[in-house]
């Protein structure tokens, strides 16, 4: 993202930069979870929106829960109430009982290829939260006016991407419980 941002890369090619939008990272802490008290100081009354992003990405942390989530949704909602909160929902999709959009949430966002495709989807992603938000990102990815009305998916994509959200929850589900047996057998044969 530091492209997007803007801290690395050409200027003048349309970065959060370019036009004028400042950026600030709270580091995580030594075990790879959120700095409560760096967060709570970092929220300004200027603050337009909060990024958090769930999945570990390519970093060696853990993922965020959706509690965790929530707890920084308070935090920030308290330090500023108009500050939106976006959430990098890519891979931790099914994984929980709740998504970060039912824990305050304004807009999520992650990829059609990772969990919700399951497997199938050859492309794709989403936006979901609060309906003015999601017409926002809608306009902003097409162009003003056009918002959600607009989009070429031939026929066979379509497809693919229903079949992918019908099959998303069971295959997570699976992969989740390999991951926990698997683990669970490396631990038993690592003490025998």
């Amino acid at each position: 993202l530091e492209e997007v941002i803007g801290i690395r890369g050409s200027a003048n090619v349309g970065s959060l930069k370019d036009f004028g939008v400042t950026y600030r990272e709270v580091p995580l802490v030594a075990d790879g979870g959120l700095d409560w008290d760096a967060l709570a100081c970092s929220i300004r009354p200027e603050t337009g929106c909060a990024f958090i992003q769930r999945s570990c990405g390519y970093s060696w942390r853990k993922s965020l829960s959706v509690a965790d989530i929530h707890k920084a949704i308070g935090l920030i909602k308290m330090q500023n109430p108009n500050c939106m909160v976006m959430v990098d929902n890519c891979y931790g999709e099914f994984v929980e009982i709740s998504e970060p959009a039912m824990v305050g949430a304004d807009l999520i966002a992650g990829s059609l290829i990772k969990n919700p495709g399951g497997t199938i989807a050859p492309c794709g992603g989403y936006v979901a939260g609060k309906e003015h938000l999601v017409e926002a990102a809608a306009a902003r990815l097409s162009a003003p006016g056009l918002g959600v009305e607009f989009g070429s998916t031939p026929g066979h994509v379509m497809r693919a991407l229903f079949q992918g959200l019908f099959l998303g929850p069971q295959m997570v589900g699976e992969a989740v419980k390999v991951g926990l047996l698997t683990a669970n057998g490396w631990r038993y044969n690592a003490c025998t």
